[in-house]
Protein backbone atom coordinates (compact mmCIF):
# COMPACT_ATOMS: atom_id res chain seq x y z
CA UNK A 1 0.00 0.00 0.00
CA UNK A 2 2.35 2.67 -0.85
CA UNK A 3 1.60 6.25 0.51
CA UNK A 4 2.53 9.50 -1.45
CA UNK A 5 2.92 12.69 0.30
CA UNK A 6 1.09 15.98 -0.55
CA UNK A 7 0.29 19.32 1.21
CA UNK A 8 -3.49 20.53 1.84
CA UNK A 9 -4.04 23.32 -0.09
CA UNK A 10 -7.14 23.89 -2.22
CA UNK A 11 -9.40 21.02 -1.69
CA UNK A 12 -11.41 19.04 -4.16
CA UNK A 13 -15.06 18.02 -3.40
CA UNK A 14 -13.21 14.51 -2.94
CA UNK A 15 -10.86 15.00 -0.85
CA UNK A 16 -13.08 17.08 1.72
CA UNK A 17 -14.80 13.88 1.89
CA UNK A 18 -12.19 12.00 2.60
CA UNK A 19 -11.06 14.64 5.62
CA UNK A 20 -14.28 14.43 6.32
CA UNK A 21 -14.25 10.39 6.72
CA UNK A 22 -10.23 10.52 7.87
CA UNK A 23 -11.33 12.37 10.73
CA UNK A 24 -15.14 11.43 11.24
CA UNK A 25 -13.72 7.88 12.41
CA UNK A 26 -10.64 9.25 14.42
CA UNK A 27 -10.98 8.02 18.41
CA UNK A 28 -11.83 11.15 20.49
CA UNK A 29 -8.50 10.76 22.22
CA UNK A 30 -6.71 10.66 19.13
CA UNK A 31 -8.07 14.43 17.86
CA UNK A 32 -11.15 16.28 20.09
CA UNK A 33 -11.83 18.25 17.65
CA UNK A 34 -12.04 16.16 14.55
CA UNK A 35 -15.88 15.84 14.63
CA UNK A 36 -15.08 19.44 12.62
CA UNK A 37 -13.57 17.09 9.60
CA UNK A 38 -12.59 19.18 6.98
CA UNK A 39 -13.54 22.33 8.54
CA UNK A 40 -10.80 21.49 11.15
CA UNK A 41 -7.61 20.21 8.41
CA UNK A 42 -8.63 23.72 6.54
CA UNK A 43 -8.85 25.81 9.82
CA UNK A 44 -5.26 24.46 10.36
CA UNK A 45 -3.26 25.73 7.34
CA UNK A 46 -5.45 29.11 8.35
CA UNK A 47 -3.41 29.74 11.25
CA UNK A 48 -0.26 28.61 9.59
CA UNK A 49 0.40 25.10 10.00
CA UNK A 50 1.56 22.49 7.20
CA UNK A 51 -1.18 19.91 6.88
CA UNK A 52 0.60 16.51 5.29
CA UNK A 53 -1.68 14.06 3.42
CA UNK A 54 -1.15 10.86 2.52
CA UNK A 55 -2.32 9.47 -0.33
CA UNK A 56 -3.33 6.08 -1.68
CA UNK A 57 -5.11 5.30 -5.45
CA UNK A 58 -6.62 9.10 -5.30
CA UNK A 59 -7.89 9.16 -1.87
CA UNK A 60 -6.33 10.61 1.36
CA UNK A 61 -6.04 7.73 4.01
CA UNK A 62 -3.52 9.40 6.58
CA UNK A 63 -2.71 13.12 7.66
CA UNK A 64 -0.43 15.04 9.65
CA UNK A 65 -0.48 18.31 11.27
CA UNK A 66 3.11 20.19 10.77
CA UNK A 67 2.85 23.17 13.42
CA UNK A 68 5.52 25.49 12.24
CA UNK A 69 7.85 27.03 14.77
CA UNK A 70 8.38 30.75 15.18
CA UNK A 71 11.36 32.26 13.94
CA UNK A 72 11.27 34.79 17.14
CA UNK A 73 11.42 31.46 19.11
CA UNK A 74 14.57 29.63 20.48
CA UNK A 75 13.42 26.46 18.89
CA UNK A 76 15.78 24.11 17.89
CA UNK A 77 13.53 22.67 15.33
CA UNK A 78 11.02 23.80 12.35
CA UNK A 79 8.10 21.48 12.74
CA UNK A 80 6.52 19.84 15.28
CA UNK A 81 4.00 16.56 13.83
CA UNK A 82 1.19 16.70 15.89
CA UNK A 83 -1.89 14.61 15.70
CA UNK A 84 -1.20 11.77 13.08
CA UNK A 85 -4.36 10.56 12.09
CA UNK A 86 -5.01 7.05 10.02
CA UNK A 87 -8.60 6.60 8.36
CA UNK A 88 -10.38 3.27 10.48
CA UNK A 89 -9.83 0.63 7.33
CA UNK A 90 -6.25 1.21 6.56
CA UNK A 91 -4.96 1.13 10.50
CA UNK A 92 -2.27 -1.47 11.13
CA UNK A 93 -1.34 -1.64 7.41
CA UNK A 94 1.98 0.52 7.89
CA UNK A 95 0.38 3.84 6.64
CA UNK A 96 1.42 6.04 9.08
CA UNK A 97 4.43 5.20 8.99
CA UNK A 98 4.50 5.61 5.12
CA UNK A 99 3.32 9.03 5.51
CA UNK A 100 6.75 9.64 8.32
CA UNK A 101 9.38 8.22 5.80
CA UNK A 102 7.32 10.94 3.09
CA UNK A 103 7.66 13.72 6.01
CA UNK A 104 11.29 12.72 6.39
CA UNK A 105 12.23 12.81 2.94
CA UNK A 106 10.65 16.23 2.60
CA UNK A 107 12.50 17.47 5.40
CA UNK A 108 15.89 16.43 4.19
CA UNK A 109 15.37 17.87 1.16
CA UNK A 110 13.74 21.19 2.59
CA UNK A 111 16.64 21.00 5.20
CA UNK A 112 13.89 21.14 7.85
CA UNK A 113 14.07 20.07 11.30
CA UNK A 114 11.06 17.87 13.02
CA UNK A 115 10.05 16.97 16.50
CA UNK A 116 7.33 14.15 17.89
CA UNK A 117 6.63 14.74 21.62
CA UNK A 118 5.89 11.75 23.66
CA UNK A 119 7.54 8.73 25.30
CA UNK A 120 5.00 6.01 23.75
CA UNK A 121 7.06 2.89 22.91
CA UNK A 122 5.49 2.89 19.50
CA UNK A 123 7.42 5.63 18.79
CA UNK A 124 10.45 3.82 19.28
CA UNK A 125 10.60 3.05 15.66
CA UNK A 126 11.30 6.20 14.78
CA UNK A 127 14.67 5.47 15.22
CA UNK A 128 15.44 3.56 11.94
CA UNK A 129 13.71 7.25 10.16
CA UNK A 130 16.73 9.12 11.27
CA UNK A 131 14.76 10.84 14.67
CA UNK A 132 17.05 11.02 18.27
CA UNK A 133 15.51 11.25 21.59
CA UNK A 134 15.36 14.60 22.97
CA UNK A 135 13.31 16.48 25.46
CA UNK A 136 10.06 14.55 26.07
CA UNK A 137 10.32 13.35 22.40
CA UNK A 138 11.96 12.66 19.57
CA UNK A 139 13.89 15.03 17.30
CA UNK A 140 15.19 15.14 13.30
CA UNK A 141 18.18 16.73 12.07
CA UNK A 142 18.36 16.89 8.79
CA UNK A 143 22.30 15.88 7.79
Amino acid sequence: MPVNLEWLGQPSKQDIIDLDKLYGDAPQSWISDASLGSNWALEKTQQGNQVALGRFNDRIVCAAILVGQSEISDSTYDYQIDQICVREVTRERGVAKQLMVRIVQWAKAHEKSLYIEGDDPRLNGLYELGFTQYLQGWRYMPL
